[in-house]
């Protein structure tokens, strides 16, 4: 990470970024599917380096999978960046697999005041209840597609002697996700002895991209554009998998 240079004066915003960071370039993202017993890269999509690109790629991926060789996982192992409502629900509900996936979960505040954590949540009632036992209601509404907002009441707000540690807004509201009961579910997964030993695991696939970087140099792409980007991450994957069938299948001389 880079810190914002001073007292920039250009007003042209690429001169700006120019003089901040240096020269603009285009970044990708190689995606791998891998079969963690094989090794093998199964499937490999490159992206742009957005992370909404990448979630997608994972959908992609899975589902061509299942399509051409009528594989599919029973669990998955990633990052935190594909620990989205979107994906978790998506591979919960419509694939059944199992996420073995950090949530992706910045709710909790760093400024000493109430997250969303410490109010308690009533499935049965659809309301939350704040440290102080007052209650949080929604209207039902969604916002952005698939997020729910729920506000206190202003007099209980305004009575509470927890409030300088909840809000300074008239009334306190917490968001909940429409996907909020998968987050809930992949996060009881967390503390499984499956979980751990797929976190572990997950260090093969770390092993691939490291490889890929240092040993066979895709640091640095050759050819332009996101097909050329494509045809590179294709053709490494290849050779990745051609490496690791020679160990899996080859054999020595005979004595």
């Amino acid at each position: 990470e880079k810190s914002t240079p001073k007292n920039i004066s250009l007003t042209d915003p690429a001169a700006q970024w120019s003089a901040a960071w240096g020269p603009a370039f285009y970044a990708y993202s190689a995606n791998y599917l891998i079969d963690i017993a094989a090794g093998i890269v199964v499937d490999v999509e490159a992206t742009p380096a957005h992370k909404s690109d990448e979630i997608n790629a994972t959908k992609t991926m899975i589902e061509r999978v299942e399509d051409r060789f009528d594989l599919k996982p029973d669990r998955l192992i990633g990052d935190t960046n594909y620990g989205t409502a979107e994906i978790l629900g998506w591979m919960v509900d419509e694939k059944q697999i199992a996420p073995h996936i950090p949530v992706w979960d910045k709710s909790a505040r760093s400024d000493g005041t109430f997250s969303r954590a410490d109010f308690v949540f009533d499935r049965q009632r659809n309301v939350y209840a704040c440290p102080g036992g007052a209650e949080l209601a929604s209207t039902g509404n969604i916002d952005q597609g698939h997020i729910v907002y729920y506000r206190a009441n202003k007099n209980d707000c305004s009575a509470c002697s927890l409030k300088p540690k909840c809000t300074t807004a008239p009334m306190r509201k917490v968001t909940r996700d429409i996907n909020e009961d998968v987050r809930d579910s992949v996060r009881a997964l967390a503390g499984t002895e499956a979980f751990q030993q797929s976190r572990r695991e997950r260090k093969k696939v770390e092993m691939r991209f490291a490889h890929m970087k240092r040993i066979l140099r895709l640091d640095r792409l050759r050819l332009r554009g996101l097909n050329g980007a494509r045809d590179e991450v294709q053709l490494t994957a290849t050779a990745q998998n051609l490496r690791r069938l020679v160990k899996l299948l080859g054999r020595g001389p005979p004595p």
